[in-house]
C-alpha cells in the first residue's frame, strides 16, 4: 500500500461519499439485471486484485473506508464496471494539417447505459455520476493527469497529462463478444481506463503512452473489445484490441473517428443491421471532419458534441434514450486543444451532463475551461463532487434558443 494513494483515496471517498454509493448501487443493479451473482463477482475481484498495480489497490481501499462501503465491492466495481456496463462513446481527432492550428484537436463524448428503471423526476439517479479529477502522481517524475472519471473509479474515461497527451476510449461491438451473455466472460479482466491512466502518468508523447499500454494488452487483453485513442500535438495513435487481436493506426496529418466498432480490424465488426448507431455516428464524425479538414477547431468539436443529426436518439452523437434505461445515453464530453509549443497550456473543455444542455450554459455551470497543467484547486467544487453533472443531466433534448458556448473566445 502506498501512503500517497491511500490518502488520496480517503479524500475522494470523503468528498464523493454519496456519489460513490450511488454508482456502486447502480453496478449492483446491473449485475442483478443480467442475472450475475454478486458473490461470483466479488470472488473474481480477488483474481483482478493480483493484476492491479499497488497504487490502484491503495486508492480503492482508502475510498472504500472513507465512503463506508466494502473494499471488495468497490474493487469489483473498479475491475468489472466497464464489462457489465460498457462505455459507448464517440471520438473525433484532427491532427496536423487537418486542424486549423496545425496542432491536434481531440473530442470525446462519453455514453453509458442506465442502471435501473427511471422513476419520475429522479431518473438521473439511475445513471452513473461523472466527475472531473486531477490525479497527482506519487513519483514527482511522472505526469499529473486531468480527467473525467466515474465517481468511485480509479480509471479515467478521457483525460490529458501536463505534457499535452490526450486519451479516450470506447467499446467495440464485435462478432467475438456478446456483452449480454455472462457465460463467455473472463472475470479476471483488464480495465482500459486503468491502462489509460497509467499510460498518461508514464508517457510524454502519444507514442510513449501507446508503448506503455501495448505490452499490457498482450498479457492482459481488454475485458471487452475496444479502442484506445491517444494524441499529442503531432499525431494520433489508435489501438484496437480484443481477446486475440491487436492493431494500431498512426495519423500525423488527417482525421480519425471512432464509434463502437473497429475500423482497422473491421472484419471483426458486427453488421450495420446489428449496430446501426455505431455506423451512423462514425459516418457523421468522419464526414464532418473530412469536410472541414484544415479548419477543424474546438468549435467544430463542440458542434459535434451537441449534434442531433440522425436523432435526437441513439444514432445521434449527442445521444438520448429512445426506450428504457438499457439505452446508451451521453453523460459527459471533453474537447482537448493541444498546444505543441506549451503543452501544459493546452486548452481543456469539459461538459458534465447532457452535452446539448451543458454546452449552452455559462462557463462554470455545465462546462469548464481548464488547461492541461491544472491542479485540483483549479477545478470548481461542483465538478469535483458531481453536482454539476446532477444539475445538467436530462433525457430531454434541448429545445430552447440559447446558442452553444463560444469555447475559443
Amino acid at each position: 500500500m502506498t501512503d500517497h494513494h491511500y490518502r488520496a483515496g480517503r479524500e475522494r471517498g470523503r468528498r464523493l461519499r454519496d456519489a460513490i454509493r450511488h454508482n456502486l448501487a447502480g453496478f449492483r443493479r446491473a449485475l442483478d439485471r443480467q442475472g450475475i451473482d454478486p458473490g461470483t463477482v466479488r470472488s473474481a475481484a480477488a483474481d483482478c486484485e493480483e493484476r492491479l498495480p499497488g497504487w490502484a489497490l491503495a486508492e480503492t481501499r482508502g475510498k472504500a473506508e472513507a465512503a463506508g462501503v466494502e473494499y471488495r465491492d468497490l474493487l469489483a466495481f473498479d475491475c468489472f464496471e466497464g464489462l457489465v456496463q460498457p462505455d459507448g462513446c464517440t471520438v473525433g481527432i484532427a491532427a496536423g494539417d487537418a486542424a486549423a492550428s496545425g496542432d491536434t484537436v481531440f473530442f470525446k463524448q462519453s455514453d453509458k447505459k442506465g442502471a435501473d428503471e427511471f422513476e419520475g423526476g429522479d431518473y438521473h439517479q439511475h445513471q452513473q455520476i461523472n466527475v472531473v479529477r486531477v490525479i497527482e502522481p506519487e513519483d514527482p517524475d511522472r505526469n499529473r493527469v486531468l480527467g473525467v472519471t466515474a465517481a468511485g473509479s480509479t480509471a479515467v474515461k478521457m483525460g490529458i497529462n501536463e505534457e499535452g497527451v490526450a486519451i479516450g476510449s470506447n467499446i467495440s461491438r464485435t462478432v467475438t463478444f456478446d456483452e449480454a451473455g455472462s457465460d463467455s466472460r473472463d472475470w479476471a479482466a483488464a480495465s482500459r481506463g486503468a491502462y489509460m491512466r497509467e499510460g498518461l502518468h508514464h508517457g510524454d508523447t502519444a507514442v510513449e503512452v501507446a508503448q506503455h499500454i501495448t505490452p499490457r494488452l498482450f498479457s492482459d487483453p481488454m475485458s471487452s473489445p475496444g479502442n484506445i485513442d491517444v494524441a499529442d500535438a503531432d499525431r494520433a495513435v489508435v489501438l484496437e484490441g480484443e481477446f486475440t487481436h491487436l492493431a494500431g493506426e498512426w495519423v500525423e496529418d488527417g482525421v480519425v473517428a471512432r464509434a463502437n466498432k473497429f475500423e482497422v480490424l473491421d472484419d471483426l465488426a458486427r453488421s450495420e443491421d446489428e449496430i446501426p448507431s455505431s455506423y451512423r455516428r462514425y459516418e457523421r464524425v468522419s464526414g464532418t471532419l473530412d469536410s472541414e479538414a484544415g479548419d477543424v477547431d474546438v468549435a467544430t468539436m463542440r458542434d459535434l458534441s451537441v449534434d442531433h443529426a440522425n436523432g435526437p436518439g441513439l444514432q445521434s452523437i449527442c445521444r438520448h434514450q429512445e426506450g428504457d434505461y438499457t439505452d446508451e445515453t451521453s453523460l459527459s464530453a471533453a474537447v482537448f486543444d493541444i498546444d505543441g509549443d506549451d503543452p501544459a497550456d493546452s486548452d481543456v473543455y469539459v461538459a458534465l451532463g447532457k452535452p446539448c444542455h451543458a454546452w449552452r450554459t455559462d462557463e462554470g455551470e455545465g462546462w469548464i475551461h481548464l488547461t492541461a497543467g491544472a491542479t485540483a484547486e483549479d477545478v470548481p467544487e461542483d465538478f469535483r463532487t458531481g453536482d454539476a453533472w446532477l444539475e445538467h443531466y436530462t433525457e430531454e433534448p434541448y429545445a430552447g434558443e440559447r446558442e452553444v458556448a463560444a469555447l475559443d473566445d
